[in-house]
């Protein structure tokens, strides 16, 4: 016990060594000068009405509410607790509460339907406020708050919550028919969220008026005095932090048009079926293009016109949750085990070739040419962020497999699976040969596979490129401990999301 503490005491002050000599400072930008709107780096006295210290949880900040969980996170069962396990498990309990339904007359027979009120005020309101809550802590993560400074963050959360309940409730009084429609509910939650972005947008936008006004006073006041222009010229030009928060607007639309495009494609899929082995390949390699293309655009926003690197954690892990979510899925309708070989054997050779070759030095050689990148972005730190991307994508593997696992058989047997038909297993016509226990030893199998494929990545990484994962893990926490609730957050809004995409609405 002695020698491992003495060595846990060793890497805990290497690790400390290692945070305090890093540059990572240089590619983020400071906290204090995020929405200050200040045009040179000469300290200016001036009033900042949007600053992350106004955040208004009672007087605790976001990264103190971070440091709690970093205990758990700087170690590898803490982590597998804290990120994996407690989402899965809160979404279980979510889907796990019996629905309320009630009986009614149709054609003359009795019949069960979908208590309205108690889905829109549990189910959907849970939901709703998942997805509140993460938004919340976003702008938090880029040290901001959404709300006016008239209002407390928990009021503007109640009222956002409130505003979309009641439009659901209205839809509802109006028998329209689209309420039977997840679709309609999901573009409801999205309207919600777009309410904060919109917020600080007039909010910020207002500022920077008041700002460019003061700023014209101050070059009438300099033409007056008849002071030489280009000695102030510096004070005029539109902050940069004005425009980095127009990018971080922007990255608000790229994670919806995900969820949005993740949900109609989990409705077009169900609509569809059977579908065939070529059928499947389809729509996991369409769901593949799609992914990538939205995560690499916001991984360009984030990273070269917001550049924070917190917020590229948040927004990789949201993509590779979002990808793998659908794939797994699925897997309830599989035909035969051919399905699963294929696609994963190709997934699976194609992880233990690409990661280790992204990691080259070659390769970065050519990457800088072709991007631009100078001594800014060094070639360790390069090495670095591939390591932080396989880590993000493991997480989302393993949350996302047990997440399925969980709720396949919980909704199989529970007493909610007359809500999901999707996973009865039970089709009135024989040409739907699907089968419960096909499906669960098929994704045994694939998450074995990735389990493997992952160790041999991680080894390859230690063994070429000297590389731990793990411990670059640790110090992106103790960098940034305030991303820890919020990647918890993600991870259940993104379990969420599908299982909310595949419940079959009946209202009475």
């Amino acid at each position: 016990m002695g020698d491992m503490a003495r060595r846990w005491s060793q890497r805990r002050n290497t690790l400390d060594s290692v945070v305090e000599e890093d540059e990572f400072s240089r590619y983020n930008p400071h906290w204090d000068d995020m929405i200050t709107f200040r045009q040179t780096r000469v300290r200016v006295p001036r009033e900042r009405a949007w600053s992350g210290s106004e955040a208004s949880f009672a007087s605790e900040t976001p990264r103190d509410r971070g440091w709690r969980l970093l205990p758990m996170a700087t170690n590898s069962l803490g982590r597998l607790l804290c990120l994996t396990v407690l989402p899965v498990v809160f979404v279980l309990a979510w889907c796990s509460v019996p629905l309320r339904t009630d009986t009614v007359m149709v054609d003359g027979e009795q019949v069960e339907r979908l208590n309205f009120w108690f889905f829109l005020f549990f189910y959907y309101g849970v939901y709703n406020a998942v997805a509140l809550m993460l938004v919340t802590q976003i702008f938090h993560v880029y040290s901001l708050t959404w709300w006016p400074r008239s209002m407390s963050g928990v009021l503007a959360n109640v009222i956002s919550w409130l505003f979309s309940t009641c439009l659901g409730a209205l839809v509802y009084m109006l028998d329209t028919g689209i309420e039977k429609d997840p679709l309609m509910w999901t573009s409801l939650t999205l309207l919600t969220l777009l309410l904060p972005v919109f917020i600080s947008f007039v909010s910020i936008q207002r500022h920077h008026r008041k700002s460019a006004s003061s700023r014209r006073q101050n070059r009438r006041q300099v033409a007056t005095e008849e002071q030489p222009l280009m000695a102030t010229s510096t004070e005029w030009r539109t902050p940069s932090s004005y425009r980095r928060f127009l990018w971080f607007c922007s990255s608000f639309l790229l994670w919806y048009a995900a969820l949005a495009a993740g949900e109609y494609l989990a409705y077009i899929y169900i609509d569809t079926l059977p579908h065939t082995t070529k059928d499947g390949f389809y729509y996991v390699y369409s769901w593949i293009v799609t992914v990538n293309i939205l995560s690499g655009t916001a991984s360009w926003v984030v990273n070269t016109k917001i550049r924070s690197w917190p917020l590229q954690y948040i927004y990789t892990l949201y993509f590779f949750m979002t990808y793998f979510i659908f794939y797994r899925n699925l897997f309830a309708r599989l035909q035969n085990p051919e399905q699963v070989i294929f696609l994963q054997l190709g997934s699976s050779l194609w992880v233990v070739f690409i990661y280790p070759v992204r990691m080259a030095k070659w390769v970065y050689q050519v990457m800088a040419y072709v991007c631009g990148w100078g001594e800014d972005y060094p070639y360790e730190t390069y090495v670095r962020q591939i390591s932080r991307t396989f880590f993000l994508r493991n997480k989302a593997e393993n949350a996302t497999m047990l997440g399925f696992l969980c709720w396949l058989t919980v909704l199989h047997f529970g007493v909610n699976r007359k809500h999901y038909p999707y996973f009865q297993f039970e089709p009135e016509n024989d040409e739907f040969r699907y089968e419960y226990s096909l499906t669960l030893r098929a994704s045994i199998y694939v998450w074995i596979s990735e389990l493997l494929s992952s160790f041999v990545v991680r080894l390859l990484f230690r063994w070429i490129h000297k590389q731990d994962t793990g411990e670059e893990t640790v110090l992106d926490f103790r960098r940034y401990p305030h991303v820890v609730p919020v990647m918890v957050l993600v991870t259940i809004h993104v379990l969420q999301n599908i299982l909310f995409g595949m419940i079959h609405l009946d209202f009475s």
